[in-house]
């Protein structure tokens, strides 16, 4: 076993330094932004008026390099007189080359070699309301109840060889994670943390490879994302893609949490028997010239006692679902696929559309008992506007959310539930939902942003990690059918407003400011009611780069 992991580390090894053979020219850092980053809000803001139509807004995340590459375009474009940004998008656009003028620089000079520290420190005074403790108010909610102050540090390093090889390393030190009830970790006098990201990366023309830990987010959401969104921790993956000038490919491998299958346990050693936990996938994103942007995914979810990467998965070439269907062993060798399809559309200029679809499981045929299982799938469909009533800086936006209860979860072999680290790897509020969600952004100054939206959340008990609900097996005949209601089992009902204010003077310094109100009816499935400050935070965070390039 040892020497089959040798030799693969040597054969990725060889890989990237193959790709990473001289040639260079104007190149630029390949570091990837974390999936928090807040350059993100002001890129799709940006988008709404033609800017950066050439990324794949959907796929994320994104490189330090391309956006760079993104922003030297619109100044040409700009010198050119063939861009006129309003004052909003000047301000955010200056913002952004402030942020990326490292970049900027590396491409003018043709630098070759790169090295980058980093630290960002953050400190966060929060208050959650009491009522929230040890309720199931929202079923995997990131934050304890209480009032508290909290620090948090992330460090960085990153070495480059211009675009061809890139090696990153980012620990995250965060006392929030004392309070978040998903966290699987290490308690050091009060002190909690983990490599966020650590990955090697080469790059050769349109083809790239990456090689450790690092953010993986697909789906056209903007509040939250059905497939892969940024509420699971980033993942031990492999990754492999191609980009053409409107297409890219992507092919991937992850290796989730272990799961323990008994509960004996040996310190220093762990569970006796787990069950390793693994994820393939392969996705097309298909660029429509500036108008559309349209992904098709698939991914299968297996594992098991003594299993590993499967070469039928890791094939980026199979169809997954086809290859499980046609698996006579496949009692033996179990696995769940998930597909999805998500579309954005910008009609005209300032507005946008975009939807996503996701199926987990449905049954067509209606032959035995059961097939009698209600469909497993999500939908989420959203627009935004922007510059209502030629009112500059403004966005009005509206999202609404639908996950079936059962989708991401199983009936056999919890290792496939659809979690990682404790976290629903697809949307933050797992399955068993619907919400609107109308809200509205200003970007009043260069350094102000202030937010506001109006939320209603139905939530059944139910939720990806629950025991699987089989009621309609209990139904006596398929002729006469099963129907269940939605969301399923006992409701709680939310009424939210939530608020945030954001001022940065300087692109590495940060105040923010959240207040959540909510009206809940059935709390936490108690019959009871409740009219409650839910989250007030205030936190500052300031960031600080240190590069060395030369030649």
């Amino acid at each position: 076993m040892r020497q089959n992991r040798r030799k693969r580390s040597m054969f990725f090894f060889v890989v990237c330094l193959l790709l990473a053979l001289p040639g260079l020219s104007g190149a630029t850092s390949e570091e990837t932004l974390p999936a928090y980053h807040w350059s993100y809000p002001l890129i799709d803001r940006l988008r709404l008026h033609g800017y950066f139509a050439g990324l794949f807004t959907s796929h994320r995340p994104f490189t330090r390099g391309t956006i760079a590459h993104a922003l030297a375009d619109i100044q040409t474009d700009r010198s050119a007189g063939r861009l006129t940004p309003s004052p909003s998008d000047a301000w955010l656009l200056d913002r952004l080359n402030a942020e990326f003028s490292d970049e900027h620089a590396e491409r003018q000079d043709s630098t070759s070699y790169r090295l980058k520290l980093g630290i960002t420190g953050a400190l966060d005074g929060l208050y959650r309301s009491p009522d929230l403790a040890g309720s199931n108010l929202m079923h995997y909610g990131v934050l304890n109840a209480g009032s508290r102050a909290r620090e948090g540090l992330r460090t960085k390093i990153s070495a480059g060889y211009g675009e061809r090889l890139t090696l990153f390393y980012a620990l995250r030190l965060d006392r929030n994670l004392v309070d978040d009830p998903t966290y699987i970790g290490k308690y050091f006098r009060g002190v909690t943390g983990y490599t966020e990201q650590a990955y090697v990366q080469a790059r050769h023309g349109p083809v790239r490879f990456k090689i450790g830990r690092d953010f993986l987010v697909l789906g056209a959401g903007k509040n939250g994302r059905l497939l892969m969104s940024d509420n699971s921790r980033p993942f031990d993956l492999y990754q492999a893609e191609i980009t053409a000038s409107f297409v890219r490919f992507t092919a991937f491998g992850i290796q989730l949490d272990d799961l323990a299958q008994d509960s004996l346990f040996t310190p220093g050693i762990g569970p006796a028997n787990t069950a390793r936990r693994y994820i393939n996938g392969h996705r097309f994103d298909f660029r429509i010239g500036s108008r559309a942007m349209i992904g098709v995914s698939e991914l299968v979810v297996y594992g098991g006692p003594k299993r590993t990467f499967e070469l039928a998965y890791v094939n980026p070439g199979n169809f997954y679902h086809g290859e499980t269907l046609n698996d006579e062993t496949a009692l033996g060798r179990p696995a769940n696929t998930i597909g999805s399809v998500d579309v954005s559309v910008f009609p005209a200029r300032g507005l946008e559309v975009y939807w996503e679809v996701l199926i987990d499981d449905i049954k067509i045929e209606k032959v035995n008992v059961s097939d009698l299982e209600p469909p497993r799938f999500g939908l989420l469909a959203g627009a935004r506007y922007a510059d209502p009533l030629r009112l500059d800086g403004v966005t009005l936006r509206g999202e609404y959310t639908r996950i079936a209860n059962r989708t991401f979860n199983v009936y056999f072999n919890d290792w496939e539930r659809y979690l990682h680290r404790n976290r629903p790897i697809g949307h933050y509020l797992g399955n068993n939902f619907d919400r609107f969600l109308f809200g509205a952004d200003v970007w009043g100054t260069r350094s102000l942003h202030l937010s506001a939206e109006f939320e209603y959340l139905r939530q059944g008990r139910d939720s990806i990690d629950s025991p699987y609900n089989v009621d309609y097996l209990n139904v006596p005949s398929v002729d006469q059918g099963y129907s269940e209601p939605f969301p399923f089992g006992p409701v709680q009902r939310t009424h939210a407003m939530n608020l945030s204010v954001v001022f940065s003077p300087h692109h590495d310094i940060r105040f923010q400011t959240d207040l959540r109100l909510a009206r809940v009816r059935n709390f936490a499935f108690t019959g009871l009611d409740r009219n409650q400050v839910q989250l007030f935070r205030v936190g500052v965070s300031v960031n600080y780069d240190l590069i060395r390039a030369w030649r």
